[in-house]
Protein backbone atom coordinates (compact mmCIF):
# COMPACT_ATOMS: atom_id res chain seq x y z
CA UNK A 1 0.00 0.00 0.00
CA UNK A 2 1.32 3.48 -0.79
CA UNK A 3 2.12 5.68 2.16
CA UNK A 4 0.02 8.64 3.22
CA UNK A 5 2.61 11.01 1.79
CA UNK A 6 1.88 9.63 -1.69
CA UNK A 7 -1.89 9.75 -1.23
CA UNK A 8 -1.60 13.37 -0.10
CA UNK A 9 0.27 14.45 -3.21
CA UNK A 10 -1.56 16.58 -5.79
CA UNK A 11 -3.45 14.32 -8.21
CA UNK A 12 -1.35 15.41 -11.17
CA UNK A 13 1.88 14.36 -9.45
CA UNK A 14 0.40 11.03 -8.36
CA UNK A 15 -0.68 10.36 -11.94
CA UNK A 16 2.78 11.27 -13.22
CA UNK A 17 4.43 8.72 -10.92
CA UNK A 18 1.84 6.05 -11.71
CA UNK A 19 2.25 6.55 -15.47
CA UNK A 20 6.05 6.38 -15.23
CA UNK A 21 5.79 3.20 -13.15
CA UNK A 22 3.32 1.59 -15.56
CA UNK A 23 5.60 2.41 -18.51
CA UNK A 24 8.58 0.97 -16.64
CA UNK A 25 6.89 -2.30 -15.66
CA UNK A 26 5.37 -2.71 -19.13
CA UNK A 27 8.79 -2.26 -20.77
CA UNK A 28 11.03 -4.11 -18.34
CA UNK A 29 8.86 -6.38 -16.22
CA UNK A 30 9.05 -6.45 -12.44
CA UNK A 31 12.55 -7.89 -12.00
CA UNK A 32 14.27 -5.53 -14.42
CA UNK A 33 12.25 -2.43 -13.63
CA UNK A 34 14.38 0.37 -12.17
CA UNK A 35 13.38 2.81 -9.46
CA UNK A 36 16.20 5.04 -10.73
CA UNK A 37 14.58 5.31 -14.16
CA UNK A 38 11.17 5.98 -12.66
CA UNK A 39 12.35 8.83 -10.42
CA UNK A 40 14.43 10.28 -13.27
CA UNK A 41 11.38 10.24 -15.51
CA UNK A 42 9.33 12.00 -12.82
CA UNK A 43 12.15 14.38 -11.89
CA UNK A 44 11.92 13.56 -8.20
CA UNK A 45 14.64 12.58 -5.72
CA UNK A 46 15.08 8.88 -5.05
CA UNK A 47 14.67 9.61 -1.35
CA UNK A 48 11.22 11.00 -2.10
CA UNK A 49 10.23 7.70 -3.65
CA UNK A 50 10.80 5.91 -0.35
CA UNK A 51 8.60 8.46 1.35
CA UNK A 52 5.83 7.31 -0.98
CA UNK A 53 6.39 3.53 -1.18
CA UNK A 54 8.23 0.93 0.88
CA UNK A 55 9.99 -0.59 -2.12
CA UNK A 56 9.53 -1.63 -5.75
CA UNK A 57 7.09 -4.40 -4.82
CA UNK A 58 4.92 -1.92 -2.95
CA UNK A 59 4.81 0.28 -6.06
CA UNK A 60 4.07 -2.70 -8.31
CA UNK A 61 1.15 -3.83 -6.16
CA UNK A 62 -0.23 -0.30 -6.21
CA UNK A 63 -0.02 -0.17 -10.01
CA UNK A 64 -1.75 -3.54 -10.33
CA UNK A 65 -4.52 -2.36 -8.02
CA UNK A 66 -4.89 0.82 -10.07
CA UNK A 67 -5.19 -1.30 -13.21
CA UNK A 68 -7.94 -3.31 -11.55
CA UNK A 69 -9.74 -0.11 -10.54
CA UNK A 70 -9.52 1.22 -14.10
CA UNK A 71 -10.84 -2.05 -15.48
CA UNK A 72 -14.02 -1.61 -13.45
CA UNK A 73 -14.82 1.42 -15.62
CA UNK A 74 -15.20 -0.94 -18.59
CA UNK A 75 -17.98 -2.96 -17.01
CA UNK A 76 -20.75 -3.17 -19.56
CA UNK A 77 -24.34 -2.03 -18.94
CA UNK A 78 -25.22 -5.72 -18.71
CA UNK A 79 -22.93 -6.16 -15.70
CA UNK A 80 -24.35 -3.05 -14.05
CA UNK A 81 -27.81 -4.62 -14.06
CA UNK A 82 -27.19 -8.28 -13.16
CA UNK A 83 -30.74 -8.93 -12.02
CA UNK A 84 -32.00 -8.40 -15.57
CA UNK A 85 -29.78 -11.01 -17.20
CA UNK A 86 -29.11 -14.71 -16.82
CA UNK A 87 -25.83 -16.08 -15.47
CA UNK A 88 -24.41 -17.00 -18.87
CA UNK A 89 -25.18 -13.62 -20.43
CA UNK A 90 -23.35 -12.02 -17.51
CA UNK A 91 -20.34 -14.28 -18.07
CA UNK A 92 -20.20 -13.27 -21.72
CA UNK A 93 -20.47 -9.57 -20.82
CA UNK A 94 -17.63 -9.95 -18.31
CA UNK A 95 -15.32 -11.25 -21.02
CA UNK A 96 -16.37 -8.53 -23.44
CA UNK A 97 -15.57 -5.87 -20.83
CA UNK A 98 -12.11 -7.38 -20.33
CA UNK A 99 -11.50 -7.41 -24.08
CA UNK A 100 -12.45 -3.73 -24.41
CA UNK A 101 -10.15 -2.86 -21.52
CA UNK A 102 -7.18 -4.72 -23.03
CA UNK A 103 -7.65 -3.09 -26.43
CA UNK A 104 -7.79 0.43 -25.01
CA UNK A 105 -5.09 0.00 -22.34
CA UNK A 106 -2.25 -1.88 -24.06
CA UNK A 107 0.41 -1.14 -21.44
CA UNK A 108 -1.83 -2.35 -18.63
CA UNK A 109 -2.60 -5.46 -20.70
CA UNK A 110 1.13 -6.00 -21.24
CA UNK A 111 1.86 -5.88 -17.51
CA UNK A 112 -1.05 -8.24 -16.87
CA UNK A 113 0.30 -10.57 -19.55
CA UNK A 114 3.73 -10.62 -17.87
CA UNK A 115 2.11 -11.49 -14.55
CA UNK A 116 -0.03 -14.23 -16.06
CA UNK A 117 2.87 -15.87 -17.92
CA UNK A 118 5.05 -15.86 -14.79
CA UNK A 119 2.55 -16.86 -12.13
CA UNK A 120 5.20 -18.69 -10.09
CA UNK A 121 7.14 -15.47 -9.51
CA UNK A 122 6.79 -14.64 -5.77
CA UNK A 123 5.50 -11.11 -6.37
CA UNK A 124 3.13 -12.18 -9.14
CA UNK A 125 1.89 -15.04 -6.98
CA UNK A 126 1.16 -12.62 -4.14
CA UNK A 127 -0.90 -10.43 -6.46
CA UNK A 128 -2.75 -13.43 -7.91
CA UNK A 129 -3.66 -14.60 -4.44
CA UNK A 130 -5.32 -11.29 -3.57
CA UNK A 131 -7.01 -10.88 -6.95
CA UNK A 132 -8.37 -14.42 -6.92
CA UNK A 133 -10.07 -13.75 -3.60
CA UNK A 134 -11.94 -10.87 -5.24
CA UNK A 135 -12.74 -13.09 -8.23
CA UNK A 136 -14.18 -15.82 -6.03
CA UNK A 137 -16.38 -13.29 -4.24
CA UNK A 138 -17.62 -11.99 -7.58
CA UNK A 139 -18.49 -15.46 -8.88
CA UNK A 140 -20.08 -16.41 -5.58
CA UNK A 141 -22.50 -13.51 -5.84
CA UNK A 142 -23.44 -14.32 -9.44
CA UNK A 143 -23.97 -18.01 -8.67
CA UNK A 144 -26.10 -17.34 -5.61
CA UNK A 145 -28.39 -15.14 -7.71
CA UNK A 146 -28.50 -17.73 -10.50
CA UNK A 147 -29.46 -20.47 -8.04
CA UNK A 148 -32.23 -18.30 -6.61
CA UNK A 149 -33.59 -17.76 -10.14
CA UNK A 150 -33.47 -21.46 -10.98
CA UNK A 151 -30.68 -21.16 -13.56
CA UNK A 152 -28.20 -23.34 -11.65
CA UNK A 153 -28.87 -26.46 -9.58
CA UNK A 154 -29.42 -25.60 -5.91
CA UNK A 155 -27.50 -28.67 -4.74
CA UNK A 156 -24.30 -27.66 -6.53
CA UNK A 157 -21.08 -27.18 -4.56
CA UNK A 158 -20.53 -23.46 -5.15
CA UNK A 159 -16.88 -23.54 -4.09
CA UNK A 160 -16.18 -26.31 -6.61
CA UNK A 161 -18.01 -24.47 -9.40
CA UNK A 162 -16.05 -21.28 -8.73
CA UNK A 163 -12.77 -23.20 -8.80
CA UNK A 164 -13.67 -24.83 -12.11
CA UNK A 165 -14.83 -21.57 -13.67
CA UNK A 166 -11.61 -19.79 -12.72
CA UNK A 167 -9.50 -22.70 -13.96
CA UNK A 168 -11.38 -22.91 -17.25
CA UNK A 169 -11.00 -19.17 -17.66
CA UNK A 170 -7.26 -19.71 -17.92
CA UNK A 171 -7.67 -22.72 -20.21
CA UNK A 172 -10.01 -20.80 -22.52
CA UNK A 173 -7.40 -18.16 -23.25
CA UNK A 174 -4.64 -20.75 -23.56
CA UNK A 175 -6.77 -22.55 -26.17
CA UNK A 176 -7.40 -19.28 -28.01
CA UNK A 177 -3.75 -18.33 -28.27
CA UNK A 178 -2.14 -21.75 -28.68
CA UNK A 179 -4.74 -23.50 -30.86
CA UNK A 180 -6.72 -20.79 -32.63
CA UNK A 181 -3.87 -18.31 -33.09
CA UNK A 182 -1.02 -20.81 -33.07
CA UNK A 183 1.24 -18.69 -30.87
CA UNK A 184 2.24 -17.85 -27.32
CA UNK A 185 -0.10 -16.45 -24.70
CA UNK A 186 -0.23 -12.70 -25.32
CA UNK A 187 -3.18 -10.66 -24.01
CA UNK A 188 -1.94 -7.65 -25.97
CA UNK A 189 -2.70 -9.56 -29.18
CA UNK A 190 -6.28 -10.50 -28.30
CA UNK A 191 -8.82 -9.74 -31.04
CA UNK A 192 -12.60 -9.68 -31.30
CA UNK A 193 -12.64 -13.30 -32.46
CA UNK A 194 -11.69 -14.35 -28.92
CA UNK A 195 -15.41 -14.11 -28.16
CA UNK A 196 -15.97 -17.15 -30.38
CA UNK A 197 -13.74 -19.14 -28.02
CA UNK A 198 -15.40 -17.57 -24.99
CA UNK A 199 -18.77 -18.70 -26.35
CA UNK A 200 -17.42 -22.26 -26.63
CA UNK A 201 -16.49 -22.07 -22.95
CA UNK A 202 -19.90 -20.71 -21.95
CA UNK A 203 -21.72 -23.33 -24.02
CA UNK A 204 -19.62 -26.04 -22.36
CA UNK A 205 -20.48 -24.77 -18.90
CA UNK A 206 -24.16 -24.45 -19.78
CA UNK A 207 -24.76 -27.63 -21.75
CA UNK A 208 -21.87 -30.01 -21.03
CA UNK A 209 -20.94 -32.65 -23.60
CA UNK A 210 -23.99 -34.94 -23.54
CA UNK A 211 -26.65 -34.73 -26.22
CA UNK A 212 -29.92 -33.09 -25.11
CA UNK A 213 -31.84 -36.38 -25.33
CA UNK A 214 -29.36 -38.08 -23.01
CA UNK A 215 -29.63 -35.27 -20.45
CA UNK A 216 -33.39 -35.64 -20.26
CA UNK A 217 -33.36 -39.44 -19.75
CA UNK A 218 -33.46 -40.86 -16.19
CA UNK A 219 -30.33 -42.62 -14.97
Amino acid sequence: MPKGTFLNLPERKRQLIEKAALDEFATWGFDNASINRIVAQCKIAKGSFYQYFEDKKDLFMHIMNRIAETKVNYISPVMLNPQAHDFFTLLQAMYRSGLDFAKENPKAALVGNQVFKNRDHPVHKEFFKSSQAAGRAFYDQLIEVAIARGEIRPDIDIGFVIHILMSLNVSTFEYYFEVIKGGDFDMTAVEDDVMDTVNLFIDFIKNGITVPEARSQPT
